[in-house]
């Protein structure tokens, strides 16, 4: 159980970024939707009251996150894993797609995203894992096995498809790896193999499927190969104009948004491009967008040195955690929350790919608030037990 005296030992410069990032998103998310109501939208304030409840919601789970020591949390990660996977494989039977991807589960008025959820049992297994075997992380069975555990959600991911949330727990599993001690060549190996099998896919559409003889195997192979809108989605960043109405509007529409900010923005509530509708889902994904043109490079950019302290004490902890268990739990807690916001952040400046990966903390969406939150909660964990005894 929680001493109180550990409470002391929080990591408070962490704990004010994060805080200030969840600020961030509510007043940003009532800016987003501020559209006329006679658009057939819900009110404005609809969405920032939602996000408000899984707020608390995320900070319940944060503090239940702290009151049992990092390694009884990590000693439940077969269960939690088992329960993640459960609702993987339902969510594919009874997800709702609202998007084009059957992710969700309803929950009355809510949604529950279970592939947010598996990374952080993801996180737990890994580091469970990995840490009872120090001594053979450089070892290619270790690596292999290791990679078993993320290969399971990653699969049941892309039968959704949710290819965005399936990267996020391939950079969990390198992160946690690589600070575990696995040899480069082994990462570099599992690199290209992976690079390998996604042109596979990509070209899996050449191959006649009628051809082969096993009908399951038929499916598996329609199932992987990706879709000529998920390729467009992927590629269309190197040259948005080619289709300005089509897959290049999401793109070319936040870079005009983030470039009309300029220095200090439009004002708060004053964004044209985000009131007016031009950018999509400019409440979720693209809500760096928002920020960009209301707040400009001065809001942005307060914003991204929130995420860079962030960062840095999340590392630190990982660093100076007192064994093995906690420093990969850490490790996986800050590779998750790092990826989320690189890509976002790039995919809305135009320099990586459309994946749909929402910005921790920021985005709409109460799954990906309560699972960023619970990877706070375990770096608070393992920075506040990160010595034995207190004096």
């Amino acid at each position: 159980m929680l001493d109180l005296r550990l409470l002391r030992r929080l990591d408070w410069a962490l704990f004010a970024a994060v805080m200030g990032l969840s600020l961030y998103g509510l007043v940003m998310i009532y800016s987003a939707t501020r559209a006329p109501e006679a658009a057939g939208l819900a009110p404005p304030s609809q969405y920032a009251q939602k996000q408000l409840i899984w707020l608390g919601v995320a900070l319940a789970a944060f503090a239940l996150t702290l009151v049992w020591e990092y390694e009884a949390v990590a000693r439940w990660h077969l269960p939690i894993y088992a329960a993640a996977m459960v609702l993987l494989l339902a969510v594919l039977k009874i997800g709702e797609s609202p998007t084009g991807a059957s992710s969700w589960i309803a929950l009355g008025g809510f949604r529950l995203q279970p592939s947010e959820l598996a990374k952080i049992a993801v996180i737990l297994s890994l580091a469970a894992f990995l840490s009872r075997r120090s001594e053979s992380i450089q070892a290619v069975r270790t690596v292999l096995k290791s990679l078993l555990v993320a290969a399971a959600p990653v699969l049941l991911m892309l039968l959704q498809p949710d290819f965005g949330t399936a990267l996020v727990v391939i950079a969990i599993w390198f992160g946690v790896l690589y600070l575990a001690g696995a040899r480069g060549r082994h990462l570099g190996a599992v690199l290209v193999c992976g690079l390998a099998l996604f042109a596979l896919m990509w070209n899996l559409d050449r191959i006649p499927l009628g051809r082969i003889q096993s009908p399951a195997l038929r499916k598996a192979l329609a199932h992987a190969r990706l879709k000529d809108y998920q390729k467009r989605r992927l590629t269309i960043f190197l040259h948005p104009q080619s289709d300005p109405l089509g897959a290049g509007y999401h793109v070319i529409q936040s870079r005009l948004a983030i470039g009309s900010g300029q220095l200090i923005g439009r004002g708060l509530f004053h964004g044209t491009q985000s009131r007016l509708r031009f950018i999509p889902e400019r409440h979720t994904d693209f809500i760096f967008s928002v920020v960009g043109e209301e707040l400009g490079l001065a809001g942005a950019g307060v914003m991204l040195l929130l995420y860079l302290l962030l960062f840095w004490r999340g590392l630190r902890i990982a660093l100076r955690a007192r064994d093995p268990l906690g420093s990969l739990l850490a490790a996986g807690s800050v590779s998750m929350l790092m990826f989320h916001t690189v890509v976002n952040v790039g995919m809305s400046i135009n320099i990586m790919p459309i994946t749909g990966i929402p910005l921790p903390f920021v985005s709409y969406g109460g799954s990906n608030l309560l699972a960023s939150f619970v990877a706070f909660g375990l770096l608070q964990n393992v920075h506040m037990r990160r010595d034995k005894i207190i004096f």
